[in-house]
């Protein structure tokens, strides 16, 4: 009660606080004296709008709502190399895995993927369409654990100079993102050519052997200057990357974190006149990343605990003596710590992840009026996934196996009595792989032996097209949307199985959506945007015979959404938001069906609300706080509960209820026109209780669970302060982010706490040319920002300090 008393205190006092002048400067957004927009240089006076929203070419779709802009501008002075570094220092916004490329399909643990306000049900567009696939294995597909995410890994998107502009909304925001998008959405904006003819050159090195290159050419035909172009390319490469352990403090290698990735784009935009114009969109960007699943731990990073920990997994553990006592397979690090280390055994094979993708969007404009588009618009994706992912733990047999029993039964038979350390340290070696930062003869001898570096062991291909149809009309104070879209979503899956064959399967399902939106001008001061939306989903049905357990079933649904905001006076305003969340199944996601409790799953239903509160404490300080509630009648999660065949409890995927809350408050300040900062503060809480008829273990914990999704407060930090600080003075620029977690369980983490410095800086030594340099993690400070129960302590080590330094030279 007290918490909530003192929540509505300071929105009241936000709210009633006196001084400024108007809602005009950048408040919570980076770089905002002027940028483009729709080719026409927008000044300080419409950068915002009366309410305070930063104004964008997507932003006519949303009414309030607690939004960050990531700048064109921004980009090119903080010199961000990709989408996550870019938004990490927005508050409330958190990844299961920065920092590394590569990873592995269908595990949601092992992608860079975002969460927002701690939920991972996160939207992700490319000019305001939609670029999941709805039959996607992606993320979720194999672990049955895995993320609620549409699937998209944000670095394989496009690349940083086809990006004009990021918007980051927390919470759903407007009934265009869809009723899914329960933690938020991040749009990408993409570059447009303007009236000059532009080109820009970029080169940069760095630590681990990382060299990014980039090309970008831009402009408007001689004699046609309706006619815009803007074209890039780009190739990014690194080795492995350094990493720094949190119990000792050594800086280690990560093996297997090397990569390879490439990118070629062009959007060629015709304005027929200001209401009408065409515009055709094309991006390819492949790569060969890594397999930078778990970092070492380094207190057992050594020979002797390499085969100890290595032993006890494949054949079993022993005593005093050396004699056998229970057979192996103790596959998490509560039976084994240290045992997330046999996974760089994948390093010596040459493990890795391929990816091609094809994205391809055609838009015709038919009018224009007040920002809104009337368009009609037909996408086609095709991204394929190819894994080499074949390695030997042993000689006993497959790659994670025993041999079933094979080495067991062999060390029993030769020393069934036990034995002396030298013996069961000459056994343990003749017949485990080596340690994979030992003897390099040793290792390529070994693989030599158990059949060379990796084959492609599975192939993915996700291909979706679809068409899109949007009117927009201003009828009086009403400013109404209405949209239509269809897509067709395919899936193609072949995996290697242990038998040495390949598992087949092709899924389909088609996706028919609409909505309609009224924006209500009530009156000067206040705007009221409700929306009715209508989604259906075609049944699906993997051909895989062994996945004939999946859920299936088409399924539609109607969904509500009201957003508000108003304006108290020129300093002040108010909005606010409720959303009634729709997520159907996905294949492979979550959609087991479980024969014992009580019924198969059922779809995610619940409720969003927001509100926030914006105040101008002055010309120079802004204070905005936001607040997000989300209660799940319905949401869907991985649960110990008791399982009456087994007589015990059982992690099993159920229905149950969640209740989440967060908190953002950030103040903006200009101390003068060369220094600028941001200071904010995030919390994120949840909740989760059994439906009726469960019976959850009361024992649970997040030793108990390695789904990121129940239990927030356990397996990531509970607090997030970030401080941002800018300096600009003619030709330089610099800035320093501060990013501090607090509120860590040491069961989890390294650490209580985390402070991390990131600083760029950036001069213009000509009218063309620019140099930077960027260093990421100034101090080096070994830190995690989530925890996997599977993997244990430590075994999402995030990377050491790295410099990079390059030129960019504009023609």
């Amino acid at each position: 009660m007290r918490k909530k008393q003192l929540t509505a205190a300071v929105l009241t006092a936000l709210i009633c606080a006196g001084g400024g002048q108007s809602l005009v400067h950048a408040g919570h957004d980076e770089n905002l004296t002027e940028y483009t927009l729709d080719d026409v240089v927008v000044e300080a006076d419409r950068i915002q709008n009366k309410f305070g929203d930063t104004i964008t070419e997507q932003s006519y779709y949303r009414t309030g709502g607690d939004v960050k802009v990531i700048t064109r501008e921004e980009i090119e002075k903080r010199h961000y190399k990709d989408i996550t570094e870019a938004i990490k220092r927005i508050p409330g916004v958190t990844f299961n895995n920065p920092g590394y490329r590569g990873g592995e399909y269908g595990y949601q643990f092992y992608n860079n993927g975002v969460l927002i306000n701690g939920d991972s049900r996160v939207i992700i567009l490319v000019d305001g369409r939609r670029v999941d696939n709805a039959a996607s294995q992606r993320i979720g597909g194999t672990s049955r654990r895995g993320s609620k995410s549409t699937g998209v890994n944000l670095d394989q998107i496009t690349n940083m100079e086809n990006i004009d502009k990021i918007e980051v909304i927390k919470g759903p925001g407007a009934s265009v993102y869809g009723s899914d998008a329960t933690g938020g959405v991040i749009n990408i904006i993409t570059r447009k050519g303007g009236y000059k003819n532009y080109g820009s050159l970029d080169i940069s090195s760095g630590s681990w052997g990382k060299h990014n290159y980039a090309l970008s050419y831009s402009g408007s035909l001689n004699d046609d200057p309706t006619l815009h172009f803007f074209f890039s390319a780009n190739r990014e490469m690194s080795g492995d990357t350094k990493f720094k352990d949190g119990e000792t403090g050594e800086v280690l290698s990560l093996s297997g974190s090397h990569y390879k990735e490439s990118g070629v784009n062009f959007r060629i935009d015709k304005d027929f006149d200001a209401r009408h114009s065409l515009r055709l969109w094309y991006n390819h960007k492949n790569g060969r990343d890594g397999y930078p699943v778990a970092t070492p731990r380094a207190k057992f990073w050594n020979e002797l605990d390499w085969y100890r920990i290595l032993f006890e997994v494949v054949v079993g553990r022993f005593d005093g003596n050396y004699k056998l006592t229970d057979q192996g397979q103790w596959w998490t690090d509560q039976r084994q710590p240290g045992y997330h280390n046999i996974y760089l055994t994948r390093s010596m094979y040459n493990i890795s992840n391929d990816f091609y993708n094809n994205d391809f969007d055609l838009v015709y404009t038919f009018d224009r009026i007040k920002g809104m588009e009337s368009f009609a618009r037909y996408y086609y994706q095709n991204h394929r996934y190819l894994g080499r992912d074949a390695f030997q733990f042993s000689r006993f047999g497959g790659g994670g196996g025993n041999g079933a029993g094979v080495g067991y039964a062999e060390y029993q038979a030769t020393f069934p009595h036990g034995t002396t350390f030298e013996q069961w340290y000459a056994w343990a070696k003749a017949r485990l792989a080596p340690f994979p930062a030992g003897d390099k003869d040793a290792i390529a001898r070994w693989v030599a032996d158990t059949g060379g570096p990796s084959p492609i062991t599975d192939w993915h291909r996700e291909r979706n097209q679809g068409l899109e149809v949007q009117y927009a009309k201003v009828l009086g104070k009403n400013d109404v949307i209405a949209n239509v879209s269809y897509d067709i979503a395919q899936n193609y899956s072949r995996r290697r199985n242990r038998n040495g064959g390949y598992d087949i399967s092709h899924l389909d399902r088609k996706t028919w959506t609409g909505y309609v939106q009224d924006k209500i001008h009530v009156t000067d001061k206040w705007d009221l945007t409700p929306a009715l939306r209508y989604a259906h989903y075609s049944s699906f049905e993997n051909t895989n015979v062994a996945d004939t357990n999946q859920g299936k079933g088409s399924v539609g649904a109607f969904t509500y959404a009201l957003n508000s905001q108003y304006m108290f006076d020129p300093t002040a305003s108010m909005y606010f938001g409720w959303t009634r969340i729709f997520r159907p199944l996905r294949e492979g996601d979550y959609s087991i069906i479980n024969t014992e409790y009580p019924a198969p799953l059922r779809d995610e239903r619940g409720n969003v609300l927001t509100v926030g509160v914006r105040k101008e404490l002055g010309d120079r300080t802004t204070l905005a706080a936001h607040y997000n509630w989300t209660n799940m009648t319905n949401a869907i999660a991985t649960l110990p509960i008791w399982s009456p065949s087994r007589n015990d409890f059982s992690a099993i995927a159920v229905n149950a209820r969640q209740k989440a809350t967060s908190f953002n408050i950030t103040l903006d300040h200009d101390f003068d026109k060369h220094l600028t900062m941001s200071l904010s503060y995030d919390r994120m809480k949840d909740h989760w209780a059994a439906k009726e008829g469960m019976r959850l273990d009361p024992r649970w914990g997040y030793t108990d669970s390695d789904d990121v999704n129940t239990a927030m407060n356990r397996l990531r930090p509970a607090n997030h302060y970030a401080l941002n600080l800018s300096y600009e003075n003619g030709k330089l620029y610099t800035g320093l982010l501060t990013n501090w977690y607090t509120g860590n369980n040491t069961r989890a983490f390294t650490a209580r706490s985390f402070l991390l410095l990131d600083w760029n800086i950036n001069y213009e030594a000509t009218k063309d040319l620019d140099v930077y340099m960027v260093v990421s993690n100034l101090t080096n400070t070994a830190y995690e920002t989530t925890f996997n129960a599977r993997n244990g302590i430590g075994s999402s080590a995030m990377p050491a300090r790295s410099v990079l330094v390059g030129a960019k030279y504009k023609f």
